[in-house]
């Protein structure tokens, strides 16, 4: 991936299983290559959609758009198809990456026998199993990043209800509105769901915030869980 921040030997990951389990191949293990390389390939669309969406968003292009139907020159829809196309592309692709990571995490660390189980999911059930595991605040923190629950509750609106419309002030855009629900600590270790309603959120920041702060943040989780692999398979060496 284009930032640095965002780099992991993704190979790393069905490398370290074969090592730990003494085996070359087996389901798992196969199941553990396709999705981490697709985790990967969902990061390269993110780059994709982003690095298209700052081409969209020039100040006279903005204020172009929020006169007329704006048409660039060589493209075949208006300038409001490719920005909200692009941002609705690239949240929905950061979703899809996230989502897919404790399909990932049980096949690394197999804490639920039945890998297709429905349990294996972003819950406080499912990642309560890796407790004992150094990384287990990292997953918490995560499962209570605002911003991974925004991209839920958006992708939930578009898949679900409808698109989420989004303004041109000629300056710059927003997102009218939408809900999703923010799991709070209630007391320690107890996490109620509270519905909370987006609104005015300038989308160009939402989406530079997740590539810039959440991707990041996810890929350095999934290099502790490769680290932390590493330790225990050189400690029983």
């Amino acid at each position: 991936m284009e930032n640095e921040r965002n780099q992991i030997d993704i190979s790393a990951f069905v490398e370290l299983r074969k090592k730990e389990l003494g085996l070359t191949e087996s389901d798992d293990l196969a199941k553990l290559d396709i999705c981490s390389q697709s985790i990967a390939r969902w990061g390269q669309y993110c780059q994709y959609h982003h690095y298209i969406l700052l081409g969209t968003l020039t100040e006279k292009d903005l204020s172009l758009d929020s006169k007329f139907e704006y048409r660039r020159a060589g493209e075949n829809v208006c300038l409001r198809y490719v920005y909200e196309a692009n941002i609705a592309a690239f949240i929905q692709s950061l979703h899809a990456l996230l989502d897919s990571f404790p399909y990932l995490l049980n096949l690394f660390y197999k804490e639920i026998p039945d890998s297709e189980s429905t349990k294996v999911k972003w819950s406080l059930e499912f990642i309560n199993k890796y407790k004992n595991y150094e990384f287990y605040n990292d997953l918490i923190g995560f499962m209570l990043e605002e911003k991974f629950n925004k991209i839920k509750g958006y992708c939930n609106t578009i898949k679900h209800k409808h698109l989420v419309r989004i303004s041109n002030s000629g300056s710059h855009l927003e997102f009218e509105n939408f809900s999703f629900k923010q799991p709070i600590e209630k007391q320690q270790g107890k996490y109620e769901f509270e519905v909370k309603v987006l609104s005015g959120q300038n989308a160009l920041d939402f989406v530079q915030e997740c590539h810039n702060e959440l991707i990041p943040k996810f890929f350095s989780l999934c290099q502790k869980l490769i680290d932390f692999k590493k330790n225990h398979i050189e400690k029983k060496l």
